[in-house]
């Protein structure tokens, strides 16, 4: 921030051009439009949308073709998963807002379209998301809709752990895609990324869970948790059903493998639900004529909606006294985003769970994720039906 109290002219920003071309540069400060806030970016997490869009990509973000909503065309900050604070206001937002941390989860829906008014506001027909469709928060500063950002102050989160908020939400919404209800028996394959946050928000909801990942750690960490049990991959179906003294109820096909989904629908007994969390890169053949005569579910399972997924993952992120060290431990800075992140997301060996980086920090730092001393905020937060008036573009 300068002297006067306003936000610079430049910022430094990690811009992705294309294939394995991502450059750390200066860029123009954005400016917030109407119903947007300007946050000063606390923290931002990395996933494997980013190392996938790095090192596969572009498939998603417009770099070489405009998106039709956001008319983006071109080299593109990245960062969907982030917090800041309010610097400044667009027309139509109050000015109490300024000072206050909030979390983003940087989705952009019309509000008006028929899944927006049934609450599917990430079926949207003209959904799109600050990160992946227009330029995001690897940067000093970010634009976003006011109408996607929570205070995160109120629940007593800094930062680092407000930056989680997001990752959180998308594993709430697979559970409640799964209709998990206390007590019944879930059986969840991979505990990575949105896997360990999935254990933590089903474990809260009462299942009886038994999570399946090869990787020691992550099956620590699952148990860390909330699960009840965690096991190798490796003969996994029998061992997960006497695990959880039964059959599961329902199975989540968290780790987008060929061998996890093929799992997956091994264990599944007839009325089973199996909910696809992990994107599967190639086509698989299923047996039509078993998911008809034994009452198989499959549930498809995408992003996030404001409420009630949002708010309730930030309530949960909040719930963990002990904070989130063991799943995000460090921040990184913006210079070695690529080398500790990207890279490494794409190679299968991410540094930690959840890769975190802070677009302010010269050199990589502790993350701080216990829960802080809680602020009251004077100014309401607005809701979705705040939202402007905007002449959405025809797809």
């Amino acid at each position: 921030m300068t002297p006067t109290g306003d936000p610079p002219a430049t910022m430094r920003a990690a811009v992705l051009y294309g294939r394995r071309d991502l450059r750390v540069e200066q860029r123009p400060v954005p400016r917030p439009g109407t119903g947007e806030v300007l946050l000063r970016v606390g923290a931002v997490g990395l996933c494997g949308t980013d190392a996938a869009e790095y090192a596969h990509g572009p498939r998603m973000m417009p770099i070489t073709a405009a998106h039709p909503v956001t008319r983006h065309h071109g080299p593109m900050v990245i960062g969907h998963e982030f917090s800041g604070e309010v610097v400044d206001v667009g027309d139509g937002v109050a000015p109490d807002l300024r000072g206050r941390l909030v979390a983003s989860c940087g989705a952009m829906s019309c509000g008006r379209c028929w899944q927006c008014r049934r609450g599917a506001t990430n079926r949207c027909v003209r959904y799109a998301a600050v990160g992946l469709h227009r330029d995001g928060a690897a940067a000093g500063f970010v634009a976003v809709p006011v109408t996607s950002c929570l205070p995160a102050d109120e629940l007593g989160l800094g930062p680092d752990a407000a930056a989680l908020a997001q990752p959180m939400s998308i594993a709430v919404h697979a559970s409640r895609r799964g209709r998990v209800a206390a007590g019944e028996r879930v059986l969840l394959l991979g505990a990575g990324g949105i896997g360990a946050f999935l254990t933590y928000t089903l474990a809260r909801a009462g299942a009886d869970l038994v999570v399946v990942d090869p990787d020691s750690e992550r099956r620590g960490l699952a148990l860390r948790l909330g699960a009840r049990a965690a096991l190798d991959a490796a003969g996994a179906s029998g061992a997960a059903a006497e695990a959880l003294s039964g059959p599961p109820h329902a199975v989540f096909e968290a780790s987008g493998t060929g061998a996890g989904l093929e799992s997956a629908l091994a264990a599944m007994p007839p009325g089973c639900r199996l909910v696809l969390v992990g994107l599967q890169e190639r086509p698989t053949q299923l047996d039509l004529r078993r998911l008809t005569l034994t009452e198989l579910e499959l549930i498809g399972t995408n992003a996030m909606t404001w409420e009630p997924d949002f708010a309730a993952a930030l309530r949960l992120v909040a719930s963990r006294a002990e904070g989130w060290s063991d799943v995000a431990p460090t921040a990184w800075p913006l210079d070695e985003l690529v080398s500790a992140g990207l890279d490494r997301l794409a190679a299968g060996n991410p540094p930690a769970v959840k890769v975190l980086v802070d677009p302010w920090a010269d050199r990589v730092r502790p993350a701080r994720t216990r829960p802080w001393p809680a602020v009251t905020g004077s100014q309401p937060w607005p809701g979705p039906e705040a939202a402007p008036e905007i002449a959405w573009p025809d797809r």
